[in-house]
């Protein structure tokens, strides 16, 4: 078993914002740990065959493959990484090129090159790595022709380097390249697929008709809300509103007058209660609901009040209304001060028997009442 703290020095981290920023720690762990492994086997394999040289060039790069996984792992600086991977592996090939020449196909090893370069970097800076790497060492094995295998690498040698490097170099761009665009591709979709997951939010938590908040939200926010004024020592406020004789406004104005009005009404009660701890709702119907926070449950009584005046106000016609010549509303509102502990259940009933209070006195206006202990043990008492 691997001890759990090398296990996890040795796991990829998982801390980056982009897709194709993980995929390069992650591939830029394996190459390091494969690396790592690698030269330590080799090391012991040149020593026993008395490659000293060689063997000092797998040393070499031990070290430097556990310095960039241990600025990787503890300092997560993947750039930088790269860059100090990058640059060290190509020139440690084209020096174990100098000094070994294509003795037992030596040459081979070179094909890691570009493949470092490219999985490392973006396509195009793995592109510069590979074009300068590839520079170098066709020049060593120009200068050395007639001089490497014994004197039997000749240019048709270079010439077979030289080609399949180059399409090497190609396949390896191009990989990159439709990455790269698959990347783009994926995250079009998904910046898409987003957008759609916020407008089914949206949608699932508004009335599409008055564009409010609906009780579906009501009941999810509702608890949250309750704990920041708990939290915050503020009093809640809440009101039901109710439009006063409203089927009759339907049944002689029709259904589309019906919505229009209560569109306008919306619009004013969410003008008047728009402050950031301030929340309307469409309950359903012709029934709306508010919440508002605040350290002075006075004003925010009193600023719900002029909801009364402000809707009928609006002077939308209504000859058939029992109260006015005009659209009106009833308001129940309670205020919960914030050492006591309600459900949504509890509060609702409350506001609603204010508002019932209201309709049953005439309509168009106002009832409101402070929640108390006492109210509660009596509430409570009767439910029992």
């Amino acid at each position: 078993m691997i001890p759990t703290k090398l296990k996890a020095f040795l796991a990829p981290s998982d801390n980056y914002a982009d897709q194709r920023s993980y995929r390069r720690a992650v591939m830029t762990n394996f190459i390091l740990n494969a690396i790592l492994f690698s030269t330590v086997i080799f090391f012991f394999l040149n020593l026993a065959i008395e490659e000293y040289l060689t063997a000092g060039l797998d040393v070499i790069g031990f070290f430097i493959s556990l310095y960039a996984l241990y600025q990787l792992k503890v300092h997560n600086d993947l750039e930088r990484v790269t860059l100090i991977t990058t640059i060290s592996f190509l020139f440690f090939f084209l020096l174990f090129a100098y000094f070994k020449g294509n003795s037992h196909f030596g040459l081979i090893w070179s094909i890691y090159a570009p493949i470092i370069a490219f999985t490392l970097n973006n396509k195009d800076r793995g592109l510069i790595f590979s074009i300068l790497f590839y520079t170098a060492l066709y020049l060593l094995a120009y200068l050395n022709i007639g001089v490497w295998n014994d004197g039997m690498w000749g240019p048709h040698d270079l010439l077979r380097l030289f080609f399949a490097s180059n399409i090497l170099v190609y396949l390896l761009y191009m990989h990159e390249r439709s990455a790269e665009l698959s990347d783009f591709k994926l995250n079009e979709v998904r910046a898409q697929e987003q957008k759609y997951i916020e407008q089914l939010r949206e949608l699932s938590i508004t009335d599409s008709l008055t564009k409010l908040y609906n009780r579906h939200y009501f009941n999810e926010f509702m608890p949250k809300l309750l704990a920041l004024a708990k939290r915050k020592r503020h009093y809640i406020t809440f009101f039901i509103l109710d439009v006063d004789d409203f089927k009759a406004y339907n049944d002689h104005y029709g259904h589309i007058a019906g919505d229009k009005a209560l569109i306008a009404i919306a619009d004013a009660v969410i003008r008047h209660i728009q402050r950031d701890d301030d929340f309307v709702f469409r309950f359903g119907g012709e029934e709306f609901g508010g919440v508002l926070l605040s350290d002075d449950p006075e004003h925010s009584v009193a600023h719900v009040k002029q909801l009364c005046p402000l809707v009928e106000g609006l002077k939308i016609e209504h000859r058939y209304s029992d109260t006015a010549d005009y659209l009106t509303v009833s308001v129940g509102i309670i205020t919960i001060p914030p050492e006591l502990e309600l459900t949504i259940e509890q509060i609702y009933i409350f506001a609603d028997r204010e508002l019932y209070k209201v309709k049953n006195n005439g309509k168009n206006h106002c009832s409101e009442k402070e929640i108390t202990a006492e109210t509660m043990a009596e509430f409570k008492k009767r439910s029992d």
